[in-house]
């Protein structure tokens, strides 16, 4: 009956800190989740801003290439058909390639964005 009482007074006395204790562990959990999506919106960000510059860059070498077309076949007309004939082969290709060429890639930078802080923590800890 006595350790029964100790055990008590022992909860009643360590409630607050047992309190403190969880709550600060739900804001860790929380600064985690925000850090993470913080990460991984800064990196599909970035992957729309390249994406973006890296279509206007195709455009306008297929501009050029329906151009350059044009004044060897004599007819811009057909030198632009060159050119959307060439747009159509990269959309094959995406599509043939989807896996290995987007999808793979963006699990593997947003998993390395989420963990990178992590591993270092990690190996700070261990010191």
């Amino acid at each position: 009956m006595a350790t029964e009482d100790n055990l008590g007074d022992f909860y009643k006395e360590n409630k607050k800190l047992i309190s403190d204790y969880i709550d600060t562990r739900i804001e860790l959990i929380k600064l985690g989740a925000i850090k993470t999506s913080a990460k991984t919106l800064s990196a599909l960000i970035l992957i729309a801003l390249i994406s973006f510059m890296a279509l206007f860059f195709i455009l306008f070498l297929v501009i050029a290439f329906s151009w350059f077309m044009a004044d060897k076949l004599g007819s811009a007309s057909l030198g632009f058909l060159c050119g959307g004939g060439l747009f159509l082969l990269i959309i094959l290709i995406s599509i043939i390639f989807r896996k290995s060429l987007f999808l793979n890639p963006l699990i593997r930078i947003f998993l390395h964005a989420s963990t990178q802080e992590d591993e270092a923590d990690d190996e700070n800890e261990e010191f």
